[in-house]
Formats: C-alpha cells, sequence, structure tokens
C-alpha cells in the first residue's frame, strides 16, 4: 500500500519594530521525492494475513472413542435445524462437545431465534458453529464399475473392481458423498454404484451447534441437536426455500 503523506504550509508576516514592510513570502511546503527505494518501501509494507480456515484439530472433543471424526457442517440438501417458538427456553449443553456424557450448562435460547447453517443474520450475531462427528465405515464393490467423481476442483473417471473396498466418509447431499481409497478423497453419488454394492453399517451421524446463551455472560456452550429439539419450546425449522432461512417472524 502506497502511502499519501500531507504536508501543510504555514505562512507567516514578519513585522518590524519600526515601520510596516511587506511580509515575507511563506516557505513552501516541501514535494517529497518519489524514488524508486520509495516504491519498493510501500510494496514491502506488510498486508494483513487472511484468517485461516479453521480445521478439526481446532476444535477438542471428550470421550469420543476411536474411528469417529469431525467435519465442520451440518450435511444434507435441507440441513437438520430449529427454531424458539416459545419465550424462557433453556436447553442443555456442553463446554465441549462430549460423547455420551449428561449436559450441565443450562442455557437459555432467545426467542424465535433459529439455528440453522443457512440462517446467515443469527449465526454472525451469535458466532454460531456447526459440527458433526460422523463414523467413517467401508462399502465394498461386488462388481467392476467406472465412475465419473469428483476430485478437488475437478472431474476424474475412477475405475472400480470386484472386491474393492472404499471408505464412506461422509454424506453431503442428494446422494453425494464423499469417499477414500488409498489415501484419496472422492465426491461421487451412491446412485451411479451396483446394487450389488454392500454398505457396512455405523452409528448416527451427531450434529453440534455451538451458541451463544442468552444471559447476562453470554454464555458459550455446544448443544446436541437431539437434545435441542427435544426440549419444550424447540421445533424443528420448516424451509420455505433453498438455501434461506431465517428467525421467526
Amino acid at each position: 500500500m502506497i502511502r499519501t503523506v500531507l504536508y501543510a504550509a504555514s505562512a507567516g508576516i514578519v513585522l518590524t519594530a519600526c515601520t510596516p514592510s511587506d511580509p515575507e513570502p511563506s516557505p513552501e511546503a516541501p514535494t517529497p521525492d518519489i524514488t524508486d527505494e520509495t516504491v519498493e518501501d510501500a510494496a514491502s509494507d506488510p498486508v494483513p494475513e487472511p484468517e485461516a480456515e479453521p480445521s478439526p484439530e481446532d476444535i477438542p472433543t471428550l470421550g469420543y472413542p476411536d474411528g469417529w471424526e469431525m467435519q465442520l457442517y451440518w450435511s444434507g440438501e435441507y440441513p437438520n435445524a430449529f427454531s424458539v417458538t416459545q419465550e424462557g427456553v433453556t436447553v442443555l449443553g456442553h463446554e465441549t462437545i462430549t460423547y455420551g456424557a449428561d449436559a450441565s450448562i443450562a442455557c437459555g435460547l432467545p426467542h424465535k431465534a433459529t439455528y440453522s447453517p443457512w440462517n446467515r443474520d443469527r449465526n454472525e450475531s451469535d458466532r454460531i458453529e456447526y459440527v458433526s462427528m460422523v463414523f467413517p465405515t467401508t462399502f465394498t464393490l461386488k462388481e467392476d464399475v467406472t465412475l465419473e467423481v469428483l476430485v478437488g476442483d475437478g472431474e476424474e473417471t475412477l475405475s472400480l473392481t470386484a472386491d474393492d473396498q472404499m471408505v464412506y466418509k461422509s454424506y453431503l447431499a442428494e446422494g453425494w458423498f464423499i469417499a477414500e481409497k488409498d489415501g484419496v478423497q472422492y465426491e461421487m453419488n451412491e446412485a451411479d454404484l451396483p446394487q450389488s454394492t454392500i454398505f457396512e453399517q455405523g452409528p448416527e451421524d451427531q450434529e453440534w451447534v455451538r451458541i451463544t446463551c442468552d444471559n447476562a455472560d453470554k454464555t458459550r456452550a455446544w448443544v446436541l441437536y437431539e437434545d435441542a429439539i427435544g426440549t419444550l419450546g424447540v421445533e424443528p425449522y420448516e424451509y420455505t426455500g433453498f438455501a434461506e432461512a431465517a428467525d421467526l417472524p
């Protein structure tokens, strides 16, 4: 960034002790010299680093057995969401995402608030975070197949043979899911797989939301989705459009 420096010139009038005389001309403001070094110095000014994307390693968990993994979103074409439909609602939450333990933080929720990955206003004002704990399982191909899959930002043709195994990492939306083979992650559609494919069953995903409680201390708590909708005065949110969500009117 090239910095601009403003110089101000002050005018002065010199008075003699005897007879008046013409004022001396005001000194002109110095004009800064623009040199190659000036440009280089400006170009070397530090540029603020962009905020790093969060990673699962930044969010601690407690008690989850081996095999569970974290994803930083709630999946589904229309992800789960809930709204507060009564005054004075309190849900129970955890200080840390915790497996199989009773919640201990009483967290008040504001009336009419909607907690959805798509409710941007509420998410920004309350610094809401959405996390899922998933348990990857394997699936086995029972016949040869060639699939068009997504890898990173591009497409790729993936050829699989009978008895090949892949890891089912997590669901996305509309039949698409993340699969892994030999350390490479692919996005593929379950509808493209042969009907003979055998899927191993695992535990259901656990969806967590970190909310700011409606109290003087603005307590932060992790709430399990099932615990939220099991609370009197909390109801699943009914979407009216894709990627659209808002607090209740």
